[in-house]
């Protein structure tokens, strides 16, 4: 069974569904689950990690709900959440958005101020009720992140992680001439040492994922393999997981190339190890409810 760790599915904004509007999605742009599907069958994979581009779950909860076994979603945090929102208790925002919509992790790109310990932290209730409560923190952060990042990862053991598209820590963002997500930086990044050093803590997996935004090279972005091999000899395989990122490249290089990547990066791959990029560690991290 093939899943994809990370897809965006969305409508074009309306007031049933409002959602983020940017240079990325503006209002008209939509990727709705319904393209999703046709593209995976396609390519033959079974199951999707569905991510709104902002803290507006509505339409994931309805994908979720209306094709049982074949999704998970998680949410994107927001001001609420991350305990930024005058008068309201962030563990609290959090579990009702949990009970409105089913999700089942939260996005996030901030933990804390960078200069202060995790625990003085406005967003430390809601790790710590995550924690407590098996949800998934999905994580994209700047590199100032990481040390709080660190902190997180001691004290909340039972807390699972994902590092989003290879661990990279991400400062700014263009859109390139094919709509996608541009991040222009060093290859290899400079805080890879640090994130390969997250390797200890077992609850850390990393997202297989990204490529095109971060290459400077064409398909199958040769200059990210030194970067695939070390994530896999840190982590292991049982700890990685493939994504595709729809919609933003689905056309440039197409998806069906996107599910071969991990093969291209790691061609040595045993059956076993492919089985978990594939789907296994998803399988892990969000137990139940899967159909073929």
């Amino acid at each position: 069974m093939i899943i994809d760790g990370h897809v965006h599915v969305f409508r074009a904004y309306s007031s049933y569904y409002p959602r983020t509007v940017d240079e990325l999605a503006p209002a008209e742009r939509e990727a709705p689950v319904e393209r999703l599907l046709a593209t995976m069958t396609a390519a033959g994979v079974d199951g999707a990690v569905l991510v709104p581009l902002g803290p507006e779950d509505g339409y994931v909860r309805d994908c979720v709900r209306l094709h049982p076994g074949r999704f998970v979603a998680i949410g994107v945090a927001d001001a609420a959440c991350t305990g930024r929102a005058v008068g309201t208790e962030p563990a609290s925002a959090l579990a009702r958005r949990v009970a409105a919509t089913g999700i089942r992790g939260l996005r996030m790109n901030w933990l804390g101020d960078p200069a202060r310990p995790l625990r003085d932290s406005p967003a430390y209730p809601t790790l710590r009720w995550m924690a407590a409560h098996g949800l998934v923190l999905w994580l994209y952060a700047p590199p100032s992140q990481l040390p709080l990042l660190e902190q997180a990862a001691a004290e909340f053991g039972d807390l699972p992680i994902v590092l989003n598209h290879l661990g990279f820590c991400p400062i700014g963002m263009t859109v390139d001439q094919h709509g996608r997500p541009r991040i222009d930086i060093a290859v290899p990044p400079p805080t890879l040492p640090a994130v390969l050093a997250l390797a200890r803590f077992p609850s850390i997996r990393v997202m297989v994922s990204g490529q095109y935004a971060f290459s400077a090279a064409a398909f199958p972005y040769p200059d990210l393999d030194p970067v695939v091999r070390e994530v896999h000899a840190a982590f292991g395989a049982s700890r990685l997981l493939w994504a595709s990122d729809f919609p933003w490249p689905s056309e440039v290089p197409g998806y069906g190339p996107l599910v071969e990547l991990p093969r291209q990066h790691l061609p040595a791959l045993a059956p076993a190890e492919q089985d978990a990029i594939y789907g296994g560690t998803v399988r892990d991290l969000f137990p139940g409810g899967w159909q073929q």
